[in-house]
Formats: structure tokens, C-alpha cells, sequence
């Protein structure tokens, strides 16, 4: 079956409000990221911070197409391989999921910078700050001592191109010998089917990293993301 990629392109306005600018106006360095559809007139909006008296920075994370892109499965810092530090995030879009991305990958740096959001669609704009995220943060804080103490770790899979990473469950053995890992393959992840496997002390997710972080702050198992699990090993 042939595909075929169309890129979709918000037909509105994308320009900065006097609100969201005076509000830049105390922060020299704005890392300013956006998505697809948003990415196409956001040269408009470095004009816009230039002539505001900002400095923009930004990168092209890996797996995007294009500088200013950010996917929401890069929530790991570094990820965003900047430049340069900045003291403020600016994200040009609709919705959080992208935007709680830039405060996730700011989760381990040593200080926890704002994300200002602006929403093109209706001109309004939000700040979004570390107590945004700290019910996740939280409870992968305690997911993360569940595991540590659990015996039997069921590892899902999912089978979709691009997000299968069945070779994990090989890691994990290796990581934790002591651990007996079992996979759940699967195309759609359903985490609500979770309480139907009683014997599992523990889940680690190999998809989408956001499964292991809003959605396991949604459930009552400990279920976490693969990185974090193989990063206990080395502690």
C-alpha cells in the first residue's frame, strides 16, 4: 500500500499578542519551539521577539523535520540538543501535550524553566510551570520504588512502526537478573486491562514515553518508562 504525506498548515494568523510579549519582555533568552502545521510562518514570530528585545534559540530536535519542530515524545533532557541555555520557553500551538513536553524535558536540568504558551487560534496565552507536571512527577517517584521492590515486571510492546522496541525486554533481563520480565505485545495499549494481570507487580512501558508519565499518574498499578527503569540499574 502506497502513502502519501500531506503537510497540514494553520491558514490563520500566527502573531504574537502585546500580552504575550510584554510578558517575554523580562527574559532575555526564549527558546521558542512549535509544531508542524504552526511551523510554516513561525519565522514571523522570531521577528516578532527580536524587535521585542529577545534572543531566540532553538535546534531541530531528532526525528523532526524541520528547526522548531518539537514531537511530544521528547520529553528527555537533552533531547532538544539547544544551543544554548535559555530562561523561558515559548511554545506557538493549541492544546498541552506538546507544550508539557518542554517542561518534562526540564525535569532533571537544574532549574525549572516556565512554558509560556501561546495559542494561535485563539490569541491567548498561559504559563505553565513545574506544578503543572508535579502529580506525574510524583507518582513516578513512587512507580519508580515499586519496581525496585517487585519480582514479576510485565514489559509491553506495542507492535506499531516506529514504537516497537521489543529488544528492550532483553536489556531488562540483563539489567536486573534478579527480575523475571514478562512482554505484552499488543498494536492499541490499553492500560486499563492492567488490573487483569494480578501476578504483574510492576509495568514498564516501551511505547510512546507519555504512556509511562500522564497515564500512569491515571491508574492505580506502578507502571513506568523503560529509560527511567534501565537508568535505576546504573544507580
Amino acid at each position: 500500500m502506497k502513502l502519501i504525506f500531506i503537510d497540514v498548515h494553520y491558514k490563520g494568523e500566527v502573531k504574537l499578542t502585546k500580552e504575550c510579549l510584554d510578558y517575554l519582555k523580562k527574559f532575555k533568552n526564549v527558546g521558542l519551539f512549535t509544531t508542524t502545521q504552526f511551523n510554516y510562518k513561525i519565522n514571523q514570530v522570531v521577528e516578532q521577539l527580536e524587535k521585542n528585545g529577545n534572543i531566540v534559540v532553538s535546534s531541530q530536535p531528532e526525528r523532526t523535520n524541520a528547526k522548531f519542530q518539537v514531537l511530544g515524545c521528547d520529553m528527555y533532557h537533552g533531547n532538544l540538543k539547544l544551543p544554548k541555555k535559555v530562561d523561558v520557553f515559548l511554545y506557538v500551538g493549541d492544546g498541552r501535550f506538546h507544550p508539557n513536553a518542554l517542561l518534562f524535558h526540564e525535569e532533571d536540568s537544574k532549574t525549572f524553566h516556565q512554558v509560556v504558551l501561546f495559542n494561535p487560534t485563539n490569541n491567548k496565552t498561559d504559563v505553565l510551570t513545574e506544578k503543572d507536571v508535579k502529580k506525574v512527577i510524583d507518582r513516578r517517584t513512587a512507580n519508580m520504588k515499586k519496581f525496585l521492590t517487585a519480582d514479576y515486571i510485565g514489559v509491553v510492546v506495542t507492535t506499531k512502526p516506529g514504537q516497537e522496541h521489543l529488544h528492550y525486554v532483553e536489556k531488562l533481563k540483563k539489567a536486573f537478573p534478579e527480575k523475571k520480565f514478562y512482554p505484552f505485545i499488543a498494536d492499541q495499549i490499553n492500560i486499563s486491562e492492567f488490573s487483569n494481570f494480578k501476578w504483574i507487580q510492576s509495568w514498564i512501558n516501551t511505547a510512546c514515553p507519555r504512556i509511562g508519565m500522564e497515564d500512569a499518574a491515571e491508574i492505580d498499578e506502578s507502571l513506568l518508562n523503560v529509560v527511567e527503569a534501565l537508568r535505576l540499574a546504573k544507580r
